[in-house]
Order: structure tokens, then sequence, then C-alpha cells
């Protein structure tokens, strides 16, 4: 699988993750990308609790959480797209 949709009730363009706005929209990623620069932050990042940038098909820098991040890897790790995040 080479793009995966990201499915979210909320703005995820704001990096603090904490209090996004309402904005349900869907962003395409490219999915060796994400799953390198996942692993980038996981060995930097991480530890610190900062939020993973990643940039969309479209140019966008979205923000995703620890656990928003691990749903993602899972879905593409099982071909599964589109992924929901709450």
């Amino acid at each position: 699988m080479e793009i995966i949709e990201i499915q979210s009730k909320h703005s995820l363009l704001t990096s603090m993750t904490e209090s996004r706005p309402d904005s349900e929209r869907a962003y395409k990623l490219n999915c060796r990308h994400y799953i390198s620069t996942y692993k980038e932050w996981q060995r930097h990042s991480r530890a610190n609790s900062q939020a993973l940038g990643v940039m969309t098909l479209d140019f966008e820098r979205i923000w995703i959480t620890a656990i928003e991040g691990e749903q993602i890897v899972t879905a593409i790790q099982a071909a599964r797209s589109p992924v929901v995040l709450d």
C-alpha cells in the first residue's frame, strides 16, 4: 500500500493535540514516508511526549499523538485504509 487515508473529527493541523478544533477531515499520507518519520520520531522525540509532525500529500503538516501513530502503523501493516481517528 502506497497511500493511506486518515479521517478525523478534529483538525490535525495544530501541534497542540490536547485542544484540537472540531473539523471533520481526511488527510492522505505516503506510507513509506510516514513509517520512516515515525521510526525516527520514536528514537528521538517520543520520550519528550512531543507530537509527531508529518507532511501530507497536500503539503500540510499534521500532528499525530503516540496512540494515533500506533493506530496508523497498524493500519499500514494490515493494508487497511482509511483509518478513523477519534
